[in-house]
């Protein structure tokens, strides 16, 4: 096994367990009654990124370092529905808000005040299925190598 695939597949791990994380986030949130909302949304998206990086590698490309980037990439790689493209393009547009206080329009953006419950429910809803998504176009991918393979 290469490197590469290796990697993809750690990688895969990574984005399961981030998404593990965002699940336990969620639940100590709704019994504590804290506002870890932006925490959950946070997780979900780099759980997210982490699945985008294990397709890119399945591929045995190089991984940009940027998050557009890797999007972009992907999107380019794979042949994803208009449905993926959009949903993970929205949740990179929060993943900024979900981890950085900054200014806007003179005003303070705190993550934990931008993000509900509803949000966060989501943020994970949407996440599982992307990652799950992903996981079935890695599929296809190496059962088409694999044919591909066999033939020869």
């Amino acid at each position: 096994m290469s490197l590469k695939i290796e990697q993809s597949k750690k990688y895969m791990e990574e984005a399961e367990l981030t998404l593990e994380s965002a699940e336990a986030i969620f639940e100590k949130a709704k019994e504590e009654d804290k506002d870890l909302w932006a925490n959950v949304v946070k997780s979900c998206y780099d759980a997210i990124e982490q699945a985008i990086s294990s397709a890119i590698s399945a591929k045995e490309e190089v991984i940009p370092i940027r998050h557009p980037d890797k999007i972009d990439k992907f999107s380019k790689l794979f042949e994803i529905s208009k449905d993926l493209d959009e949903k993970i393009s929205f949740w990179l547009g929060k993943r900024s808000s979900a981890q950085y206080v900054d200014i806007k329009d003179d005003k303070l953006s705190v993550p934990h005040e931008l993000f509900s419950e509803e949000d966060a429910k989501k943020a994970l809803d949407e996440s599982k299925e992307i990652i799950e998504e992903i996981k079935i176009l890695i599929e296809k991918m190496e059962n088409n190598k694999n044919n591909k393979n066999d033939g020869n």
